[in-house]
């Protein structure tokens, strides 16, 4: 009798914990939607490489039945089934039989009328260090991760504020960001309002396009030459399509104006690391820090 009645407390004891499990969750993505889980999501869906970076950082890469086709780290993220982020087909998506799908502004909208069957969907949208840390506790409350995201989130506080003491008190070059040179003469570049523009502040430079009136704006040579950057660091130089170096750069029309460009100022920079707002935003501050003031970052 003493057994049996140990076995059923036992038994009471597992059910509490799946019915606490089970308790739906109410949050809010970056577009200010609320979103209601009835419980811990067991097929996650992440359509932007930065979350499917969180979620196996978190520990939760089991749980991911389909990634978009540019979510390649870890290595293990690869071996995911890939689907389109972009104008993504309905009938592929309900395929995977998600119950969570985490996208972002430009993705998300064709999904969100998959409510109807059951399947949430998140926009997660960050701008500054501070929206990628409240993502990534987030995602850890999701998924029943919350030690392991607070964890994460206090170790990536406390690299940036190692940058931010070695930088403190030196001066602060000009730098100009090319994420984008298909159009040397009007390449693409990081503004107010995207959190790269945020990196170059805290790893102690000047954004030269600080006070550009979009985020993600086009730069033309009169206005490189009015800004003239000390360094000119290219976030293209791996892409797929027209990957820039600094030769190419030194070698374009009008560009040997630049002082950059005179005094050999030109550095490629892993482009994943400053442009994906996910744990290893950190390691892309280090190499944006290390390439402003490489006397301390030895």
């Amino acid at each position: 009798m003493r057994s049996r009645g140990c076995l059923l407390s036992f038994i009471l004891i597992i059910a509490v914990w799946a019915s606490a499990d089970a308790s739906p969750l109410t949050v809010v993505d970056d577009t200010g939607r609320s979103v209601t889980l009835d419980g811990p999501p067991k097929r996650i869906m992440s359509l932007t490489p930065s979350n499917t970076e969180i979620l196996f950082a978190l520990g939760a890469e089991d749980r991911i039945v389909a990634v978009d086709r540019w979510s390649d780290f870890p290595t293990a993220a690869k071996a995911k089934p890939r689907v389109a982020p972009f104008n993504p087909s309905l009938e592929q998506i309900v395929s995977f039989g998600p119950d969570l799908i985490l996208s972002t502004y430009g993705g998300a909208e064709p999904l969100l009328s998959l409510d109807r069957q059951g399947i949430r969907v998140m926009v997660f949208a960050p701008r500054t260090l501070d929206d990628i840390y409240r993502n990534i506790l987030l995602i850890g409350r999701i998924v029943n991760a919350e030690r392991r995201a607070e964890g994460l989130v206090r170790a990536m506080r406390q690299r940036v504020a190692a940058v931010v003491a070695k930088v403190r008190d030196a001066p602060r070059p000009k730098v100009f960001i090319e994420f984008d040179g298909s159009d040397p003469s009007r390449p693409f570049t990081a503004g107010p309002g995207s959190f790269i523009d945020v990196l170059v502040q805290l790893a102690g430079g000047a954004n030269v396009a600080a006070r550009s009136r979009t985020a993600w704006p086009q730069f033309s040579l009169e206005e490189l030459i009015r800004a003239d950057p000390d360094l000119i660091i290219l976030s293209d130089a791996s892409a797929p399509i027209n990957p820039q170096t600094p030769e190419l750069v030194a070698s374009r029309s009008g560009w040997s104006h630049l002082r950059a460009v005179r005094l050999g100022a030109i550095a490629a920079i892993d482009s994943n690391a400053i442009s994906r707002p996910g744990p290893r935003i950190v390691e892309g501050l280090e190499l944006l820090a290390g390439l402003l003031h490489p006397d301390r970052f030895r």
